[in-house]
């Protein structure tokens, strides 16, 4: 009767349990690599959300450095917002066809894109009533 594992078995095995291990390492990269990427996108977002609100109508059709309108006394925090630039483009759209009423005459529609780098871009519309 045997007893013993033959050195077939004990290759298989080992290599099965590799393979495993591999899977589970790549996995856990691609879960990291995501969570980076899902931390940068939700900062980028909040910077640009911190300017779109912040006296938006002086910033237009240029490109700003984040340390110039957020101000902070901690040196390494002002060294970090340093490096973010964000663009900001107007478009005029079509102005918007209302049926006539005696309350608004027409509405402009403005469509601004704010961008930092190629990874994150927002794209807010304001629009303005004539009365």
């Amino acid at each position: 009767m045997k007893q013993a594992l033959s050195l077939t078995e004990v290759l298989i095995s080992v290599m099965l349990i590799t393979v495993v291990i591999a899977t589970v390492l790549q996995i856990q990269q691609n879960n990291i690599f995501y969570l980076k990427k899902f931390k940068t996108s939700a900062l980028n977002n909040s910077y640009i959300a911190a300017i779109a609100t912040s006296d938006a109508n002086n910033n237009r059709n240029k490109s700003i450095r984040l340390s110039d309108r957020i101000d902070f006394n901690d040196d390494n925090i002002r060294k970090e917002l340093k490096k973010i630039k964000i663009k900001i483009k107007d478009k005029k759209l079509e102005d918007m066809k209302l049926p006539k009423n005696d309350f608004i005459k027409s509405a402009n529609i403005v469509e601004s894109s704010f961008s930092i780098g190629n990874t994150t871009r927002k794209v807010f519309y304001s629009f303005k009533f004539d009365y």
